[in-house]
């Protein structure tokens, strides 16, 4: 997948690594110069995208976006790619969330030029990849300078770092008036080059943000996804795996057995407890649940039901372009995980309310 820090500036990168204290290794050592020789152009070229685009992305008006929540690998990939198969919406890509401050002035001569870096597949469950397809925020967020716990794929010997990004509510009144300046303005520039379209957002981490989000697009859209835990917990330790050896400033990264269990289990309950305080926030009308095993079975009904619910339009127009996705992804595979009974005694204990909450059996014995 793209090496997600390239979008950096000289002193984004920096901090980045001041904060990983410069914990490298050299079989990293490109990964590290890419960024590196990249990081002064990337400034440069933001302070003209700026002067070029600065006063028109201010003064542009945000459509109300939608927010896809749920923790990793339950299935909010999917659903951003179902909704932004509706040409009545938009997303940022990947292109956008690696460069962040200048894809308005460098997206097309990125594409044209770094496509053939991209593999057609995501390295730790084989979805379709490209520089187009839909990105998680914090991807740019990482790029921003903002913080967010996604630089532990960048030092995952660390262990899971900037918590404190989840929920945001224990920030200094200065350090999230910041966040959320940087996050706007992100926005901006997303809505400033797809004009009069609904934004589609996605991050696990928003599934915590709620009373942020809520504050800063009060009329905004949430949909919440749920997946049996006993899928979600292994497909969560191989997806992180992946990540931290792909997108890591240092090598080898934790492989045995009870490698990122604790994390997975801590940073799960975590999101979880945080959506349930936020969701009481949400205006009626605004917030649907559903389950990934529903929408698999039948996408587009569980599909067509979210546009009623939360009043997103007419579902036609959106139909034929989910019929398409449908139809080209038909064939792919999910990876299968097995679980020692340990494990399932673990995740029945520890996210017991989250299998009550969204009916889910927990396995006896």
């Amino acid at each position: 997948m793209p090496y997600l820090w390239l979008g950096m500036g000289t002193g984004t990168w920096l901090r980045f690594m001041r904060a990983g204290d410069f914990d490298i290794t050299l079989n990293c050592l490109p990964r590290i110069l890419g960024v590196s020789l990249l990081s002064p152009v990337n400034t440069a070229v933001s302070v003209a995208s700026e002067a070029v685009y600065g006063r028109r992305v201010a003064r542009t008006d945000i459509v109300p976006p939608l927010f896809i929540l749920g923790h990793w690998r339950t299935g909010t990939t999917l659903l951003h790619e179902l909704f932004g198969a509706d040409p009545r919406h938009a997303y940022p890509t990947n292109f956008e969330c690696v460069f962040p401050r200048t894809f308005l002035l460098t997206e097309k001569l990125g594409r044209a030029a770094g496509g053939w870096l991209v593999p057609t597949k995501r390295p730790f469950d084989d979805m379709p990849l490209g520089l187009d397809h839909p990105q998680e925020d914090d991807v740019a967020f990482a790029n921003l300078g903002m913080g967010t716990p996604y630089a532990t794929f960048a030092f995952p010997r660390h262990g899971i770092t900037s918590l404190e990004y989840a929920e945001l509510e224990d920030l200094s009144a200065e350090e999230r008036e910041r966040w959320e300046e940087q996050f706007l303005a992100f926005v901006r520039r997303l809505q400033f080059a797809k004009p009069g379209k609904r934004l589609v957002l996605k991050s696990p981490i928003h599934t915590a943000r709620i009373p942020t989000l809520l504050r800063l697009f009060p009329d905004a859209r949430f949909v919440h996804i749920a997946r049996n835990p006993y899928d979600v917990f292994p497909s969560t330790i191989h997806a992180w795996k992946a990540l931290a050896s792909n997108q890591g400033l240092h090598n080898p990264v934790p492989e045995g057995d009870d490698a990122w269990s604790d994390d997975v289990l801590d940073v799960f309950m975590r999101l979880f407890e945080g959506y349930e305080r936020g969701r009481t926030l949400i205006p009626s009308g605004r917030l649907a649940e559903i389950r990934y095993e529903d929408l698999v079975a039948d996408p587009k009904t569980v599909i067509g039901g979210l546009y009623r619910d939360l009043d997103l339009g007419d579902f036609a127009p959106a139909e034929p372009g989910i019929s398409a996705y449908l139809q080209r992804e038909k064939g792919h595979r999910r990876n299968r995980f097995t679980l020692s009974v340990r494990e399932r005694e673990r995740i029945g204990e520890r996210w017991a309310p989250y299998f009550r909450r969204f009916g889910y059996a927990v396995a006896e014995g």
